[in-house]
C-alpha cells in the first residue's frame, strides 16, 4: 500500500470541508478513534507493514475463524 503524500492528504481534507456537517463529523469521529488507538499502540512500524500487506491481499481471517479462536479462549 503506497503511502500518501502530505499534499494528497491535504487535498482530501480540503474536500471534506465541502461536505455536509454530518459527514464531516463522521470523518472527525473516525480520526479521533484512530488517534485513541495510536495512543496505546504497541504495534511496530514493521508489524503495520505486514498488516497493511495482508489487508491489501484480503488475506485476513474470516469471521468464523475469529469466532472459533474466541470460543476456544472463552471456554478456557
Amino acid at each position: 500500500m503506497a503511502r500518501m503524500t502530505k499534499t494528497q492528504v491535504k487535498e482530501i481534507l480540503d474536500r471534506v470541508l465541502t461536505w455536509a456537517p454530518e459527514d464531516q463529523e463522521k470523518v472527525a469521529q473516525f480520526v479521533r478513534e484512530v488517534e485513541q488507538r495510536r495512543a496505546s499502540d504497541d504495534i511496530t512500524d514493521e508489524e503495520w507493514k505486514i498488516i497493511d500487506a495482508r489487508a491489501a491481499r484480503r488475506d485476513l481471517a474470516t469471521d468464523k475463524e475469529v469466532e472459533q479462536v474466541f470460543d476456544r479462549y472463552r471456554s478456557a
